[in-house]
């Protein structure tokens, strides 16, 4: 097999839709794997994957295996199958948040070939933004095949190890953020006398609307602000309210303890 999923949560699932979406691997070099039996089952019947009988099974089938399991749970499954991934010399793929290259390496007790992913949600509607970092031995051709992977569901920015906390801040946490934000957007139309949902589509297609400006714009963030901008106008004192009430420092200080905290969970 090409492919292999440890662990078919909704993250895992809806990395593994996008791949079958982009028809670049077929189904049948894909297998899957979860101690949720139900699940494992819908997901082959849905998607017509293979499945197997065991994460041995799996590990001793495929050339790279996206392990998607709780970070509390993986030394256990390395310890498992790592004797079937050394004998492969398959290229693991985690996304389990907080866990280094090298405690990774740790885990299987050898220097594996691994690339560590860092997704966001938004890989469930294909629109994820997705860090990835590889180790030394993992070759030029399979980056590319990770790289090529998270592009299927979205997005990808090579990145040095060191970021990934600060990318989990901005991205991998911030749609919490964004969720935030146009939830009170649409409370406030609410209260204008909008209809509920008709205030919450509009809060979501502006946001919508808006990250495509700033993905295809040759304009900086600062400039583009100056373009909704006009003087004397309704929308700068919109702005000149929320710098005034903290808006700025909030989502900064926001992103600090989202980076602290991620720190402490590496460290355990």
């Amino acid at each position: 097999m090409k492919l292999g999923f440890i662990g078919t949560g909704n993250l895992a699932s809806a990395i593994l839709r996008g791949v079958i979406t982009a028809e670049e691997i077929p189904a049948n070099e894909i297998m899957i794997y979860d101690i949720n039996l139900d699940k494992l089952s819908e997901l082959q019947q849905e998607l017509a994957v293979n499945t197997a009988e065991s994460a041995v099974e799996l590990a001793k089938s495929c050339e790279y295996v996206v392990i998607a399991v709780k970070p509390k749970d993986f030394a256990t499954l390395a310890k498992d199958i790592s004797e079937e991934i050394r004998s492969n010399d398959a290229v693991i793929i985690s996304t389990a948040a907080g866990t280094q290259l090298e405690k990774i390496q740790g885990y299987f007790g050898y220097d594996a070939k691994t690339v560590r992913l860092m997704p966001n949600i938004n890989a469930a509607v294909g629109e994820s933004m997705t860090a990835l970092c590889a180790s030394e031995r993992v070759s030029y051709a399979e980056k590319e095949f990770a790289m090529n992977l998270c592009s299927y569901f979205g997005r990808v920015a090579e990145l040095e190890e060191k970021y990934f906390s600060a990318f989990t801040a901005i991205a991998g946490s911030a749609p919490a953020f964004a969720y935030m934000f146009a939830d009170a957007l649409a409370n406030a139309g609410v209260k204008y006398g909008l209809p509920a949902k008709t205030a919450q589509d509009i809060a979501a297609q502006m946001l919508f609307g808006s990250a495509k400006q700033l993905l295809e714009s040759p304009l900086t963030v600062s400039e583009l602000i100056r373009n909704v901008c006009s003087p004397g106008g309704t929308t700068i004192e919109g702005v000149c309210s929320l710098k005034e009430t903290g808006f700025e420092n909030s989502v900064i200080t926001a992103v600090d303890k989202t980076v602290e905290k991620d720190r402490l969970m590496s460290l355990l």
